[in-house]
């Protein structure tokens, strides 16, 4: 039970940034109200507002690594895979325009009070290493598939994703030069990036 309204909490919490709150107008209060409890139940479960905001993006990151983790081991091909995962990075985006700062998984980016960048700062090592191990894995499958001749250096496979992926992040930030492209043909230009990054380089 303790774990369940620990959940909801988390689930208000990123409520509430998602609807453009800045992190330090948040109050408990309104978490609370947003989960149905009282403030004192908050409380019993965290020491802080900040810790609350810290564990909730960290919740967020290890359930969005998880539903990556599933979507690439589900049996489908490559294209079908990657066109997924991009899918579910343009919904979260459609839906969570604030959630954009938190997803990057750059420390940098924590433009956020210091005390909650240091909270996350402890688990960020491990959510970086698990969401590396993901990454890997979708890159076996486009070597398994022949789509990618010989396995790169982690560096160019890792940074063939990020880059693919950065297209469609680009494509959500609405910008009028290129508001006349859509979803469709920003999965694909992204697909092409992928594999002409890997297969040009060797």
């Amino acid at each position: 039970m303790s774990q369940e309204k620990k959940e909801l909490l988390y689930g208000a919490t990123l409520s509430l940034i998602a609807e453009s709150h800045h992190l330090g107008s948040i109050k408990v209060a309104d978490i609370a109200a947003k989960a149905n409890m009282g403030k004192s139940t908050v409380y019993e479960y965290f020491d802080s507002k900040e810790q609350l905001i810290a564990e909730s993006l960290i919740f967020m990151f290890k359930k969005g690594i998880e539903a990556f983790e599933k979507i690439v081991s589900e049996d489908r091909s490559f294209k079908e895979t990657f066109f997924i995962l991009l899918d579910n990075l343009a919904d979260c985006m459609d839906k969570n325009k604030r959630m954009l700062d938190y997803m990057t998984m750059n420390e940098y980016n924590f433009a956020i009070h210091q005390t909650v960048k240091s909270i996350m700062l402890e688990k960020f090592e491990e959510i970086r290493l698990t969401y590396f191990k993901a990454v890997e894995k979708l890159v076996d499958k486009s070597i398994k598939e022949g789509i990618v001749k010989v396995k790169p250096e982690k560096f160019d496979w890792y940074m063939a994703v990020v880059n693919s992926m950065t297209y469609m992040f680009i494509h959500k930030q609405n910008f009028p030069e290129f508001n006349h492209l859509t979803d469709e043909e920003v999965k694909e230009k992204a697909y092409s990036a992928f594999l002409t990054i890997l297969n040009n380089n060797f």
